[in-house]
């Protein structure tokens, strides 16, 4: 549902969301983040085997360009500590390979898909829905 803000002077408008819809999305997001963590251990352990071809390798090859070192301890942490505000729903996948908060873009679900949320950041998508 969208509303007007009367308090922002641009009157722009604002999304609400039920409650229980917010608790559904971070409960899918809190369930992500442990698969992010062995994303990064797959990719560390293809890159140690010579498989730089993987798109875990990938990933952690662009995290490692980017100046973020890499390390299985690192991302065991911030997988463990990865904790999103309703309403500030951040990326799993940047938050474990590089530690920044990028913001996740909601798409309303239709009767074809469920509602998903994507990061312009790394092009990651996760669902919302609880399987």
């Amino acid at each position: 549902m969208t509303t007007a803000n009367s308090s922002d002077p641009s009157n722009a408008p604002v999304t609400v969301i039920d409650p229980a819809q917010e608790e559904v999305r971070i409960a899918a997001l809190m369930r992500q983040a442990p698969l992010e963590f062995a994303r990064v251990v797959y990719g560390l352990n293809d890159r140690a085997s010579g498989r730089a071809g993987t798109m875990a390798a990938e990933e952690v090859a662009r995290t490692v360009r980017q100046g973020t070192p890499v390390t299985r301890e690192r991302a065991e942490q911030r997988a463990r500590a990865y904790l999103p505000a309703a309403g500030q729903e951040h990326c799993p996948r940047c938050w474990v390979f590089n530690g920044i908060k990028s913001p996740l873009h909601y798409r309303e679900a239709t009767d074809e898909r469920p509602e998903t949320a994507t990061c312009k950041v790394c092009g990651a998508e996760y669902t919302s829905a609880l399987d």
